[in-house]
């Protein structure tokens, strides 16, 4: 019984396009650096959990306060709050970690904000 295809006399397996080698690369670095975030950012404020999906690193954090919030952008080199997204109950960033696609999710970062600037769309006197 033959398992793979491929391994059958006269099948030739295709050679993969470079997006697909490309793509493998950029997931294999992904899943590496998700894999090293618990102990990368050990001294970082808030429980971390990291993943990767697609070539892209995932990192959702829990800040206590604007303070840490603060502290992990500045750590990840995130500057530019235009690339950040209220979403629901939580803010998106996505940046650039070590030459992969990074998205930092923090939840409850609107709840803090609407604390200290008030809710969205309040009259500020």
């Amino acid at each position: 019984m033959i398992l793979d295809p491929f391994a059958a006399p006269g099948r030739n397996r295709p050679t993969p396009s470079p997006a697909a080698v490309a793509l493998a690369v950029q997931c294999r670095k992904a899943k590496t650096l998700a894999d090293a975030a618990r102990a990368r950012f050990e001294d970082m404020p808030a429980p971390l959990a990291a993943s990767a999906a697609g070539g892209e690193v995932q990192l959702v954090v829990h800040p206590r306060s604007l303070t840490d919030w603060a502290r992990w952008t500045a750590e990840l080199g995130i500057r530019d709050t235009r690339r950040m997204t209220n979403v629901g109950s939580a803010t998106v960033c996505r940046f650039e970690l070590d030459g992969v696609r990074a998205r930092l999710i923090g939840v409850g970062v609107p709840a803090l904000l609407a604390e200290i600037y008030g809710p969205k769309g309040a009259h500020h006197a």
